[in-house]
């Protein structure tokens, strides 16, 4: 449930990524990594592999990745915005292999034909970005995969779980209206916000994907006390945008649970899934 900053939900400030960088990191599983390492130097061998990056933003699913992955490797970062590949490719984790690993950065708009862009691909890989997209979007990408017999990394996708240890009467509603909040246009067709893994799960299994789903829950305390403000300040303008007659009650419920984090009397989990697909048997249909 990644508050959308700034409004219109599909651009992201660096300082937020920045932000959210080291819980996404230490919440993912580590292991589809792993497993798509595997792939790739099974697959491949000694040739260099191709990974498409979707949404990259500034870098942080690259500097989670590359280092994982190994092998030789052709990356390719697509975003909307380009001062943010520019710090992609600017702030690369830097290593003994970077003479194997190289980068490069396109401005792309996620709304266009993705069939060409992801022709020739091995692996493609995008984080926190599934959340954002529609059903139709989805299906578009799972086809243009599929075609190019790339396997699927998708990390940090919300799943509609967000508990905290204690309760707070104005929970429910605040759930109520950013599950709406989620659901709007964010520019690339009606988000599915917490819909999403299913609706790639489906996907891919209609192409023949052998997948493996794991938990990569966000769990935050009061050492993230500057993310989790970040994060409930945005859900906070989300539920107001929703349901404004309960302005007063939503802010007096963010500010509670900013200052619960803080002071330790309180922590947070967030719901996230990692998905990894790869394509194995024939594709159905």
């Amino acid at each position: 449930m990644k508050a959308p900053l700034p409004a219109d939900g599909s651009r992201f400030t660096g300082d937020w990524l920045s932000l959210r960088e080291a819980m996404d990191h230490r919440s993912r599983a580590h292991g589809l990594a792993g497993f798509a390492a595997h792939h790739l130097a099974a697959r491949y061998g000694p040739r260099r592999a191709r990974v498409i990056d979707l949404g990259a933003g500034s870098g942080s699913n690259l500097r989670y990745l590359k280092p994982r992955l190994g092998g030789r490797i052709d990356w390719h970062l697509l975003d909307q915005d380009r001062d943010l590949l520019n710090a992609a490719v600017r702030d690369a984790p830097k290593g003994a292999e970077d003479d194997d690993h190289h980068i490069a950065a396109e401005v792309f708009d996620l709304r266009g034909p993705l069939a060409p862009r992801l022709a020739g691909a091995d692996l493609v890989t995008a984080s926190a970005l599934l959340d954002l997209v529609s059903a139709d979007w989805v299906s578009r990408f799972v086809d243009a995969c599929a075609t190019a017999r790339a396997a699927v990394l998708i990390a940090v996708s919300i799943d509609g779980r967000l508990e905290f240890t204690d309760v707070d009467p104005s929970d429910a509603l605040v759930r109520r209206t950013l599950a709406r909040d989620q659901a709007r246009d964010k520019g690339l067709g009606p988000a599915l916000g917490a819909a999403a893994p299913g609706v790639l799960i489906d996907a891919l299994t209609r192409r023949g994907y052998a997948i493996t789903v794991q938990p990569s829950d966000w769990h935050i305390d009061a050492t993230d006390a500057a993310l989790a403000r970040a994060l409930i300040t945005g859900w906070r303008d989300a539920a107001i945008s929703q349901c404004p007659a309960e302005a007063g009650r939503i802010r007096g419920w963010a500010e509670q649970r900013i200052d619960g984090i803080a002071t330790g009397a309180s922590a947070l989990r967030v719901g996230h899934v990692d998905i990894l697909g790869l394509p194995g048997r024939e594709p159905l249909g």
